[in-house]
């Protein structure tokens, strides 16, 4: 609108002297054209009327855009304009595949972040680092906790086994990380596996995701259970704008919130409490069989502490657990069990190993690794989230000054 404004003196100048070579061309003639004659007040009249004509034509211009955006925005997902990615979740040879028939790459417990081995915590990055790194699976675990109404409506909260112990802030406050990235991605599909163990009405959850907003952009199921075979594609998920797929391991219900599915009808997962790098593949949680279900492997190694009643995470092993040869054995072993790969790998401190956890899910995948540095491992508090935004705002400074001066031109 800036630029508009400013043009608007060089279109009245034209029309100015359009109006006077007309008026010049009727000397002779016995009557001339109204609009030959001087206004009183020169051309500032002249000025002000296209001016006006000018704001007008703008304005319905304007408002014509914002009531054909709204209309779009609000038809049903049949009928919006859908766009096709280029790339899902990183790799344009995913985007045809079944959700089910990806092998996703998960941060165990990923709100319990700290120091590499410290007391609680099982990542060093935050969940923003942790997605925009490639993590594609985020597993939590909540408890019931207490707080105001305002900030904690779903009553609450990400916590490692007690909230005395590791408190990862109000459930809200992590999905709404999530859902930022999610809105500046747009091309990525997100699963979140939600822990229960006090056993909470699905209705606080879909609390916290109506109160995020969150729950506009998930994935909705008609039934409680989904085989494996009739999951939707990527590029379905991304086109029809659900993209973050939402598992809760007790009840939920999709007759309650459509967008939060009962995992151990859908999912299965080995044991998670392993001590040793032969990695047990034995169905450890499910619900009425296995059969056309999705798995999950627990590829992360514990070590026993006070009188071997207490676990944590093995972080003198952990490397060696986090590489792509430890995760392809262990998938591999999986694989030749139960005839396929597993969908959803879980670890500890993802960070470690250079990149080795999304070596090891490109080749699970069957797609080139697309190698970069770990945001985890550039920088401390999160930083690398606002870097590339800072580095872009004089490259779009420049590119919007160049606009203008082309127009006026």
């Amino acid at each position: 609108m800036l630029v508009l404004w400013l043009r608007l003196p060089i279109k009245v100048d034209r029309a100015r002297r359009i109006t006077q070579e007309k008026c010049i061309s009727q000397s002779h003639a016995t009557i001339m054209s109204p609009t030959c004659v001087e206004p009183k007040g020169g051309n500032i009249n002249v000025l002000w009327i296209h001016t006006i004509t000018m704001f007008r034509c703008w304005t319905s211009v304007i408002l014509a855009l914002i009531v054909t955006a709204t209309y779009v925005t609000s038809l049903p997902g049949s009928y919006a304009i859908q766009r096709r990615a280029s790339k899902c979740n990183g790799y344009q040879d995913l985007c045809n595949r079944k959700y089910s028939n990806v092998t996703h790459i998960g941060a165990h417990d990923s709100f319990a972040v700290g120091k590499l081995g410290s007391l609680g915590s099982n990542q060093e990055a935050n969940v923003t680092v942790q997605l925009e790194d490639g993590i594609r699976l985020l597993q939590i675990q909540t408890h019931a906790s207490s707080g105001h109404q305002d900030s904690n409506p779903s009553g609450l909260s990400l916590c490692h086994t007690s909230c005395a112990l590791k408190n990862g802030g109000t459930l809200e406050s992590y999905l709404r990380q999530v859902k930022q990235f999610l809105d500046q991605n747009k091309n990525e599909v997100v699963t979140l596996v939600i822990t229960n163990p006090d056993n909470k009405p699905v209705s606080n959850f879909a609390k916290a995701f109506e109160n995020t907003g969150l729950n506009s952009m998930a994935y909705r199921a008609n039934s409680n259970s989904i085989s494996k075979n009739d999951w939707p594609t990527l590029q379905e998920l991304i086109s029809q704008n659900q993209r973050v797929v939402v598992f809760l391991d007790y009840k939920a219900d999709v007759n309650q919130a459509k967008y939060i599915l009962p995992e151990f009808q859908n999912i299965w997962e080995n044991p998670y409490d392993q001590t040793s790098s032969n990695f047990n593949c034995t169905p450890d949680r499910y619900t009425h069989g296995t059969q056309n279900k999705m798995y999950l492997i627990n590829h992360f190694r514990n070590s026993m502490v006070i009188s071997s009643k207490i676990s944590s995470p093995d972080t003198d092993r952990i490397k060696d657990t986090n590489s792509v040869s430890s995760i392809l054995k262990d998938a591999n072993h999986c694989a030749q069990q139960q005839n396929a790969y597993p969908t959803f790998v879980l670890v500890d401190y993802y960070s470690q190993g250079n990149g080795s956890v999304f070596k090891a899910l490109a080749k699970l995948n069957g797609v080139a690794y697309e190698g970069k540095e770990l945001n985890a491992n550039q920088t401390q508090d999160g930083d690398a989230a606002v870097g590339p935004l800072r580095a872009s705002l004089p490259i779009l400074l420049v590119t919007m000054i160049g606009v203008a001066t082309m127009i006026l031109i």
